[in-house]
């Protein structure tokens, strides 16, 4: 019975690539997505070489979205509880998933994307690891800066303004990307952390800039942010993650 079971996961798998077109199609027609773009150098959403793309996670829209405003290869990070789910784990599969432990310490995540990365493909991560609907981001979990500083791969940050309601138009901004690297005398954890805190304080004002419509005032994509500590959230709901 094994070709049958092989037969069925082929045919969910090309299901779920015919229904990524088709929320893809969705997405355009009901949310009309504008981009912004920091700098000319950028002025495209196509991810012509790999690079990690990092964003702001606020509904569960977040991720279909963002996979179908941006062209070219991808894959993308999901908390292994949903991927799990047997009624959408085949979408997740489609979507070149990478399922990642939220809830223990997991680094064969980083293994999965690093080997999607090798495959020529982009990882989309979202560093808070859940959505937060309040409009505060939450802590930025490291995991991705470890995963672009032992690539070399760029990071590329995207802040989404995450109004998802029924006749307005979504705005989201696309940064220049950026290497991550070792900072010399700094633990290595440590390091990690703050490249993670400095670039939640750079999605934090993309995702203030797409909300306004605009990249007036923002600054350079090389400031160095005086870190501002996560504000606690009230109540927050789980989805994406990784550590």
């Amino acid at each position: 019975m094994g070709w049958t079971k092989k037969a069925i996961d082929n045919l969910l798998l090309a299901f779920g690539k015919v229904s990524i077109m088709l929320v893809r199609m969705y997405m355009h027609l009901v949310y009309r997505p504008k981009a912004h773009f920091v700098d000319r150098s950028v002025q495209t959403n196509r991810l012509k070489t790999p690079c990690i793309v990092i964003a702001n996670h606020t509904t569960i829209v977040d991720p279909p979205f963002i996979l179908s405003v941006l062209r070219g290869k991808t894959a993308i990070v999901i908390a292994k509880d949903w991927f799990e789910k047997p009624g959408i784990n085949w979408i997740c599969r489609a979507a070149n998933g990478v399922p990642c432990d939220r809830f223990n310490l997991d680094t064969e995540w980083a293994l999965l994307a690093k080997k999607e990365l090798k495959k020529g493909r982009s990882v989309v991560i979202f560093p808070e690891g859940k959505c937060r609907e309040d409009g505060e981001l939450n802590e930025f979990k490291s995991g991705f800066a470890f995963l672009a500083r032992s690539t070399g791969v760029p990071v590329v940050c995207v802040g989404l303004d995450g109004v998802y309601s029924f006749g307005h138009r979504i705005h989201y901004v696309v940064d220049v990307p950026r290497r991550i690297e070792r900072t010399k005398g700094v633990a290595s954890s440590a390091d990690l952390e703050n490249h993670a805190a400095q670039l939640r304080e750079r999605v934090k004002l993309l995702k203030a800039g797409a909300l306004r419509h605009s990249v007036a005032g923002l600054p350079a994509p090389g400031t160095v942010y005086a870190v501002v500590p996560p504000v606690p959230e009230q109540s927050a709901t789980g989805t994406e993650g990784a550590r």
